[in-house]
């Protein structure tokens, strides 16, 4: 704690002057990946490395590719089956039971001041029945650790056994058991998810998976702390110049 404190306030009087951990550069890329998702829920970002931080791939939570995120999804689209057909699934069109509750949670008589009304599919699917209720099966979004993993095995890479995940959000179950059969030594997080896969799956077993509370500098505190004003090499040619000045020689010392 002592040398993280001494780093930072370091850092803020003179920003740039040492590099980020390879942690803080990997997870600063996790923090800026979940801004793609297209979920209204919680965005979550998540990066996969080997053991050196050399990042392998990228994810976060949203649709399969070729569907549409649900916060470009419309409620009165989906209830009246007329608009824009092909953002919504056969099911979503045709059972009247969803339709019902999809018009009960959402009035479309409230001013929206222009905003689109969209809405989560699983909030809505598991009121349809009392026992689908906290189910995470049903969610359209691939989680986000979930989507770096597909992303190796669909473009093609290499053995990520022994590197890291970083992810903004700590996995889930199923994203646990998947980091665990890959292999993964550590995963550092950023916010709790709620669930059991830490003490139920990581701590489970033999060549346990690290679960560890990231700490560093991300978001906005990492581009503030870690750019320089200038180029350092800038910064000392302006210095030895005004060194310059004073004229030092041999009596001065």
């Amino acid at each position: 704690m002592t040398k993280q404190l001494v780093k930072y306030v370091t850092l803020m009087q003179h920003p740039g002057l040492v590099t980020p951990t390879p942690e803080e550069r990997c997870m600063q890329s996790a923090v800026v990946a979940r801004s793609n998702s297209g979920c209204i829920s919680r965005q979550v970002g998540a990066v996969v490395t080997d053991s050196n931080y050399s990042i392998k791939s990228i994810g976060w939570n949203d649709v399969p590719q070729g569907q549409v995120p649900c916060i470009l999804r419309n409620v009165s689209h989906a209830y009246n089956g007329i608009y824009d057909k092909g953002s919504y699934s056969k099911y979503e069109l045709g059972n009247e039971k969803f339709k019902k509750i999809l018009i009960q949670e959402f009035s479309m008589n409230e001013l929206t001041n222009g905003r689109n009304i969209s809405f989560c599919f699983k909030s809505v699917y598991t009121k349809t029945d009392e026992k689908l209720k906290g189910n995470q099966v049903h969610t359209r979004s691939l989680h986000a650790e979930e989507n770096a993993f597909l992303q190796i095995a669909k473009y093609g890479g290499q053995s990520i056994i022994g590197g890291n995940l970083f992810t903004t959000a700590s996995p889930c179950e199923l994203c646990a058991k998947k980091a665990y059969q890959l292999g993964i030594k550590n995963i550092f997080y950023i916010d709790p998810y709620p669930g059991i896969a830490s003490e139920h799956i990581l701590n489970s077993g033999e060549n346990n998976p690290n679960l560890k509370l990231f700490a560093g500098a991300v978001r906005s505190a990492y581009h503030r702390l870690y750019e320089p004003l200038m180029p350092y090499k800038d910064e000392l040619s302006i210095m030895l110049k005004a060194d310059d000045k004073l004229a030092f020689t041999d009596t001065d010392y």
